[in-house]
């Protein structure tokens, strides 16, 4: 593959990938926290039929994907003396913080996603309020995913820094 399209495909995704994760915990799940049960159908509507963990996945995914591929091209295979050469540093860096939140994104923040998605579709299918189960079954979710809301976003930051900065280490380093 062409290395010019793998980086319009690395960044393209990685931007999509970042903003939506930023305007997600920053004002979608918040807004929702503060509107409570008025904000059901909404939340439902995103998670389920705009599929936005699915899409958010799919994004991080493919930008971690495309920027191995772009590794392996431009280090020789993985090369531990290229990978690791101050001028390059800064990728190697921002790669594995990327492939840790995707992990975490993953394997933690989209189990989670999808139970408030299946919650939620069957309140609204009932017309009904939720139990006090499901009440606190939602809340420890959202709990849980804000905690590790913070990680992803710290990753995602410490990935974009690196390897935007990641011409210039070898001047300092």
């Amino acid at each position: 593959m062409d290395i010019l399209l793998l980086r319009l495909i690395h960044i393209g995704t990685g931007v999509f990938w970042v903003g939506a994760v930023f305007t997600f915990f920053f004002f979608v799940q918040p807004t929702g926290a503060a509107l409570g049960p008025e904000a059901a159908k909404f939340s439902y509507h995103l998670l389920h039929h705009r599929r936005l963990g699915v899409v958010i996945l799919g994004s991080a995914v493919t930008t971690v994907l495309a920027g191995i591929l772009l590794l392996l091209i431009t280090s020789n295979g993985l090369d531990p003396d290229v990978l690791f050469d101050t001028s390059r540093l800064g990728y190697t860096v921002g790669g594995l913080a990327a492939i840790v939140t995707l992990g975490i994104g993953a394997l933690y923040v989209y189990p989670r996603t999808t139970i408030v998605e299946r919650t939620l579709g069957q309140l609204l299918a009932d017309k009904r309020p939720p139990t006090p189960d499901e009440q606190q079954t939602l809340a420890r979710v959202a709990g849980e995913s804000k905690r590790a809301g913070w990680l992803v976003i710290a990753g995602l930051v410490v990935a974009v820094a690196s390897m935007a900065t990641a011409r210039y280490w070898g001047l300092f380093l």
